[in-house]
């Protein structure tokens, strides 16, 4: 495949510009060229640049406070541009979409953890974020039901919590590990001897590098792998324990960790297997969490 013949959506996010580097001469496209909510700038966007694969990266994102206060956004936004891309990708006989879901389109709660590629309909997403989470999963269904009705051979990858160097303004739409550091920062700068996050600390998470879901999605490519799967490393951690690693790599463990709003804490716990995404691309190394962190604080 052709790099000149790939198409990133979102290529100004998180995940594309971790994408724009590995291929740097594919057509990245952003908001500012095409709404992909509109269905004539989605209809442009194809007959303009003709790819023949689809890497879906665009999405509104947010953290959980942001999730609560705009439910339909988050809905209406994300349903819309992953119909109209996936609709119009076959319309102009698009060979490969990839398209970039999240771990929180998992049941709230399960018997067993991790959690499979199968366990994806055994019940209702988190509260906390069940529009966005309905959105991803929904866009699951479509692409299965476009394979079985079509043939096509579009997939999605489902990769936990991430994380990356951000150009980016701390605001309520910031995911965990941005707004830890940015308020690490922030209490530093004004003298403070404490940072405040929401919830309680309890839930677990596993964190990736966006890098590391670029580099995999490369994979998958090079490799021509079709089928959908998890991207994770195994490490599962509390959100104390992450803002605790923050406060050390920063070297501000003076700092003390207070949290208010526990209704705020999220999904206690949706820990995702990797064992379908070794069986497919062989073990891979991750970027490690100490890592990560420190070039995020960097980049602040």
């Amino acid at each position: 495949m052709r790099q000149e013949e790939i198409l990133i959506t979102g290529a100004a996010g998180q995940v594309g510009t971790e994408l724009r580097t590995l291929f740097p001469n594919a057509m990245h496209v952003t908001r500012n060229e095409y709404d992909l909510t509109i269905e004539k700038d989605v209809q442009r966007m194809y007959r303009e640049k003709r790819p023949k694969t689809v890497i879906h990266a665009a999405a509104r994102v947010g953290g959980i406070k942001d999730n609560v206060s705009y439910p339909a956004c988050y809905l209406d936004d994300n349903v819309l541009m992953n119909t109209l891309l996936l609709k119009h990708a076959r319309k102009n006989k698009v060979d490969r979409f990839i398209a970039i879901l999240s771990s929180c389109i998992y049941p709230d709660m399960v018997d067993e953890y991790p959690l499979k590629e199968d366990d994806v309909f055994k019940g209702a997403p988190a509260p906390a974020n069940f529009f966005y989470a309905y959105s991803k999963r929904l866009m699951a269904i479509q692409i299965d039901a476009y394979n079985k009705q079509y043939g096509t051979k579009y997939n999605y990858v489902i990769p936990c919590n991430l994380y990356g160097p951000n150009n980016k303004e701390y605001s309520t739409r910031s995911h965990f590990p941005l707004a830890l550091l940015t308020k690490i920062k922030r209490a530093v700068e004004n003298n403070e001897n404490h940072i405040v996050l929401f919830g309680d600390g309890k839930p677990m998470r596993q964190f990736m590098h966006s890098r590391d879901l670029a580099k995999v999605i490369k994979i998958m490519i090079d490799q021509n792998i079709y089928e959908s799967f998890n991207v994770a490393p195994e490490e599962n951690m509390t959100i104390d324990d992450i803002a605790k690693i923050g406060l050390s790599v920063t070297k501000n463990e003076h700092l003390k960790i207070k949290y208010e709003d526990s209704s705020l804490a999220g999904q206690y716990r949706k820990d995702i297997s990797t064992s379908k995404m070794k069986s497919l691309i062989g073990e891979y190394k991750f970027i490690s969490l100490v890592d990560g962190l420190q070039e995020v604080y960097k980049n602040l």
